[in-house]
């Protein structure tokens, strides 16, 4: 990643259910491996001023029951995007507020939104409601 001793780490895609398990077991493997070797693993959201912070992102696809197609995928759309995908998107961008309270749970968590350039010159973290094929913030 960004910033020095920041990793992404990446698993297979799976069941909704058991991506939230591995994510909840990955960071307390990370916890007590860390402890063991006397060293501190935090995933603070912004720990330093002036760098880089730390976040946790999610790709989302959503399959037809056989799971046989992307229900996201369209190729007679712009930029290849459903209807169903469009309004899922949608509902992603009106409810932004609220799923703040979930997604930023912590005061430190809002530090990281709208945060000054770091070092590195870039923030990554997201500061508005928008969508684009590529917008990294």
């Amino acid at each position: 990643e960004d910033a020095n001793g920041q990793f992404e780490m990446n698993w297979k895609y799976d069941d909704v259910l058991a991506t939230a398990d591995k994510h909840a077991f990955f960071k307390f493997m990370t916890r007590v491996l860390a402890e063991k070797y006397g060293l501190r693993a935090t995933f603070m959201p912004k720990p330093l001023m002036g760098k880089t912070g730390n976040g946790c992102h999610a790709h989302i696809s959503v399959w037809t029951m056989d799971g046989k197609s992307n229900a996201f995928s369209d190729d007679s759309k712009e930029l290849g995007l459903s209807d169903q995908g469009r309004a899922f998107l949608g509902g992603i961008m009106k409810h932004a507020s609220a799923l703040a309270l979930i997604c930023n749970p912590t005061v430190n968590s809002y530090k990281r939104i709208n945060a000054p350039r770091t070092s590195s010159g870039a923030t990554w973290a997201p500061n508005s409601v928008t969508w684009t094929g590529n917008n990294r913030t």
